[in-house]
Order: C-alpha cells, then structure tokens, then sequence
C-alpha cells in the first residue's frame, strides 16, 4: 500500500499551572501519524507535555493526590484526571468507553490509587467531558481519512501513548493499559504501538469488522484501527480480556475473538454484570497488577 502520511500543525509546549511540565519551556513539533506498506498505523515524535493542577487528596486518610492533567501537544487540549498514592507500585492509563467522561471513573481512579497504583483517566475526545472533538464515531473518521486529515482514532490512540510516557517518566513504574468498550479499542492499538507499556486489559470490547463487498478505503482505514490486527503484538507483554456473556452492546463472541487473535502470555476472563468496566473486574485487574 502506498504510504499515506497524515501530518499535524506544531504545537508550542504549553505554561505550567502548578505542578509540571516534561519539557518545560521547549517548543514542541506535534506528532505525526502515517501508514505503513502494511497499512498499520504508525506514530512518531510523541514528548508528553501537560499542564497540571493540584485537586487535593482523597482515599484513606487522605492517602491519595488528586490533580486534573491538560495535555497539550497532539491537536488540541487534552484532560485527564490522576488519582496517585505517595509511592505507587505500578500505574495505570484508564480509557472510558464511547461518551463516557473522565470524571465518571473519579471513584474508580481513587480506589486503584488506594492499592498503590497510580491511576490516570483520559479524557476521550469527543466524550463529552472536557475535551473537545467530535462525536460521528468511526463513520466521521473514515470522511477524515480518505479527505487526509486525521483521524480522530488516531489522534486517541496517541493520547493514550502520552498518558503511559508521563506516568512512566513520574513515577518509574510499569504501566498498564486499561480500556473499556470503545476504550479497549483503542487501548490495544496503543497497547502494541507503544513499547513502553506493561500490559493490557481490555473489557467488554472486540475487534472491528466491516461488511462483504467493502470499498478500498472503508478496508484501509478499518485496518489501520482495528484491534484484531494489533493485539498481537502486545506479546510479550500481558493480555487480559474481560467480557460477561450477558453483553447486549458487544457480543460475547466478539471478545473471544479478540482474544484468541492475542499472543501468549493472555488470559479471558467471564464476568458477571452486562457491558463496561465494573467493581468485579476492578478487582481482578488490582490483583493481576500487583501481582505482576
């Protein structure tokens, strides 16, 4: 395939608020996003800059830091929320499913934090929440990727990539990837692009199909996003796949297929509840971190 190459404006790194900043004072080129021969996405030149403001403390004794995080370099402002414990063990990027805000998975942030794992909840753009962007799902991404513009997918999926290096570079800890639904698509395409990443855990999520007799555009982009084609390389890091068998929105199925389209080491998991991230599942993630 021809390689199509999709590129940003720069950016300027952004001033620090209150707590910090990577590359404080530097200016800043965007990423950029291109195809291979294979037309599997690829992203250079990510340098996590953010700005970030202190929201105080919460958990047991106030044992957890709260901030809210802007992320400045990719296309546009983008928050996040960071619950972390005074000496984490191990963090986690958490991506909220379609139209879901970061702030909905406050409690969730804190609870992880409690157990010592640093927690950052994106924001998605087009969510909603505090981040802009738009909302037409994968048939608006398709129009920017046959106009050359790019996709919003894409532009998440490197978001994602930027949480993990900032957590990384903070606390010098593994990593993990935590995604639900829409979240968990994206999280496992960032999971296998980003080679600093501990592992994946994606819940109630699937791979991404398209209908016989497809044109060559709707082929090339649905390749360059879906998880079936990626997850695969996550190896040798860990893959987790979480989906209850009473899922209305994404068929049972479809995370079987997911997984069995992982490398070893990777473990599926049935839970009971019907679609997303749940308690249950928060606990059998905590566990498999810490016991990593």
């Amino acid at each position: 395939m021809k390689r199509i190459v999709l590129f940003l404006v720069l950016s300027m790194a952004a001033a620090v608020l209150a707590a910090g900043c990577t590359t404080p004072g530097a200016e800043v080129a965007a990423p950029v996003y291109s195809l291979d021969e294979t037309g599997a996405l690829v992203i250079t030149g990510i340098t996590p800059v953010y700005t970030e403001m202190a929201g105080g403390f919460s958990g047991i004794n106030g044992s957890v830091a709260l901030s809210d995080l802007i992320f400045s370099e990719n296309d546009g402002n983008v928050h996040a929320f960071l619950a972390a414990p005074s000496h984490p063990v191990a963090g986690v990027v958490l991506v909220p499913g379609a139209g879901v805000a970061a702030a909905a998975h406050e409690g969730r942030a804190v609870s992880y934090a409690e157990s010592g794992i640093a927690t950052l909840v994106l924001d998605v753009r087009g969510n909603g929440g505090e981040t802009a962007g738009h909302t037409e799902g994968l048939n608006g991404d398709l129009r920017r990727f046959t106009s050359g513009t790019t996709p919003q997918w894409y532009l998440t999926i490197g978001d994602i990539i930027t949480a993990r290096m900032m957590l990384s570079e903070r606390y010098g800890t593994p990593v993990y990837i935590v995604g639900s639904s829409n979240g968990g698509m994206t999280g496992a395409v960032a999971a296998a692009l980003d080679a600093g990443d501990a592992g994946y855990f994606g819940v109630s999520t699937s791979a991404i199909t398209v209908a016989d007799g497809a044109s060559p555009d709707v082929l090339a982009f649905v390749r360059s996003v879906d998880p079936a084609a990626y997850v695969g390389a996550i190896s040798p890091e860990p893959v987790w796949i979480f989906h209850s068998s009473s899922d209305e929105v994404i068929p049972f199925q479809n995370g079987l297929s997911l997984f069995n389209a992982a490398q070893e080491p990777k473990n599926f998991e049935v839970f009971n509840g019907t679609h997303g991230i749940n308690a249950k599942v928060d606990n059998m993630i905590i566990g498999a971190i810490l016991t990593f």
